[in-house]
């Protein structure tokens, strides 16, 4: 039987390895031009490694919680998995014109016994009108003296309207909800979301601002309170996965920010 020559194995190993190499090349190329594969791409990561080391600083730590989390049990619910103080818990009460959170009346009412101090969000649906989306906001939620301004979740586009209608809808529930309430809702949203297409639109708004990424600052561009910095925490009292964040500042500051 006849050999084959080093020569024509080296070759064919040299091939094969260009070809990967080529492949990935063509695969980061695609992954880097398309945003939505590289936000898919960058969740998968963060699924497997997360990232639960808290930002140092002068933070107080809180989580926010909506019907994804399960029932919680709040009698265990104590420090954060970094061994901080549970200071504040965000819960979603609603989103869009007619879900009301599974969860909402429980949470709620149990943050108030535990003694956090709590907020409430609404997920805004960004197909739906926005006056229709503040008016079940307000039918829902009963914010009393020490809780947190209603907060308002954008983080997606519309299929249906431009950008402008869409701002335009998001005015209309903060206008709105801050009529009722007596106070300006607080603004939560991604990084690269406020960054493209809210900035300066709200700049009255105290933001809430989410970014998975381990830096320092999530946002350089406008200045922000809170910072969910993952959605890969762990507390006692809650199954799975939790959002984390922090408040920049401390107790007074935000003390300073609620309902009086």
């Amino acid at each position: 039987m006849k050999r084959r020559s080093s020569k024509g194995i080296n070759i064919y190993k040299y091939l094969f390895y260009s070809l990967i190499v080529v492949n990935l090349c063509v695969l980061g190329y695609v992954i880097y031009k398309n945003p939505k594969i590289r936000d898919y791409f960058s969740k998968k990561i963060q699924e497997v490694i997360g990232f639960k080391d808290a930002p140092e600083g002068n933070f107080l730590y809180g989580i926010d919680v909506s019907e994804y989390q399960g029932v919680i049990n709040w009698n265990q619910l104590e420090d954060l998995n970094n061994g901080e103080k549970t200071s504040f818990v965000i819960i979603r009460s609603t989103a869009g014109k007619n879900h009301r959170d599974r969860y909402f009346t429980s949470n709620w009412r149990e943050a108030k016994k535990k003694g956090i101090i709590r907020g409430a969000y609404h997920y805004y649906r960004p197909n739906e009108n926005g006056k229709h989306q503040a008016e079940f906001f307000i039918k829902n939620v009963k914010l009393s003296p020490g809780d947190l301004p209603p907060i308002i979740d954008i983080e997606k586009l519309s299929d249906i309207q431009s950008v402008n209608s869409l701002i335009e809808g998001v005015s209309d529930w903060i206008n709105k909800v801050e009529e009722h309430y007596g106070v300006q809702p607080i603004i939560y949203s991604g990084a690269y979301f406020y960054k493209k297409h809210l900035i300066g639109k709200f700049s009255k708004n105290i933001l809430w601002v989410a970014n998975y990424n381990k830096i320092k600052n999530p946002l350089v561009e406008f200045p922000w309170t809170f910072w969910q910095y993952t959605d890969k925490g762990n507390i006692i009292g809650i199954k799975g996965p939790v959002d984390m964040n922090v408040f920049k500042g401390d107790e007074v500051n935000l003390i300073k920010l609620l309902l009086k």
